[in-house]
């Protein structure tokens, strides 16, 4: 068994991406968070039908398990036109961020997950082939505070696609409808909930597959 986190993972229609080296640890209470606060916000809310409340649920989830909310809000919902893949557009947006180790650390991520056919196969069954779907990159900044983004995305075209991720899109066949939310973790808020958090995750079976960056 390894003792370094992976470099990512595939849970229901989330996909989280690790900036850097996490602890297992930390790796550990953000998969769990984002297991309870999916679980809660599917029992609240349609995730297909209803997506701002779906995603208002989703966050207050998080901040119940101690994470706070940057400016207390989630953006308002954006817009932009695929052309290529939505893989190639995820790494593009994060290569457009401040933090120059997310660009590579999102081409890993997707390196790891285009490998993985039950991850892939996973990921277009519960997103509905990217009807509605969350990349989720994590980070620690010079504190060593855990970070988290969540992109929450719809993928609206015409036409369906299996492995819609790394679909080659043709000019103007496809949009994807964006809304995002940045969180971080107070990790004895979180302690504090330790015991209620594990007798939930017993109670629920959500599969997770974990994804490695190939070695050379």
């Amino acid at each position: 068994m390894s003792n370094t986190a992976p470099t990512g993972m595939v849970m229901s229609h989330n996909l989280i991406s690790c900036i850097g080296e996490l602890s297992l640890h930390d790796f550990d209470n953000l998969t769990d968070c984002t297991q309870l606060a999916t679980t809660s916000a599917d029992l609240a809310h349609n995730r297909y039908a209803a997506t701002n409340d779906w995603l208002d649920e989703y966050v207050r989830t998080f901040w119940h398990l101690g994470w706070s909310l940057h400016e207390g809000a989630i953006t308002t919902r954006t817009r932009s036109i695929i052309t290529g893949s939505i893989a190639e557009f995820l790494v593009q947006s994060a290569q457009s961020m401040s933090d120059p180790r997310q660009g590579n650390a999102m081409i890993d991520t997707l390196d790891a997950l285009k490998q993985d056919k039950p991850a892939v196969n996973s990921l277009d069954e519960e997103s509905l082939k990217g009807r509605r779907f969350q990349v989720a990159p994590a980070r620690y900044d010079s504190k060593g505070d855990l970070h988290m983004a969540v992109f929450n995305l719809e993928l609206s075209s015409h036409t369906e696609r299996s492995n819609f991720l790394f679909w080659a899109w043709e000019k103007q066949s496809a949009e994807l409808i964006q809304q995002w939310a940045f969180l971080k973790l107070d990790r004895n808020k979180l302690e504090s909930k330790r015991q209620s958090m594990e007798a939930k995750l017993r109670k629920q079976v959500t599969q997770r597959f974990a994804l490695r960056k190939r070695q050379q």
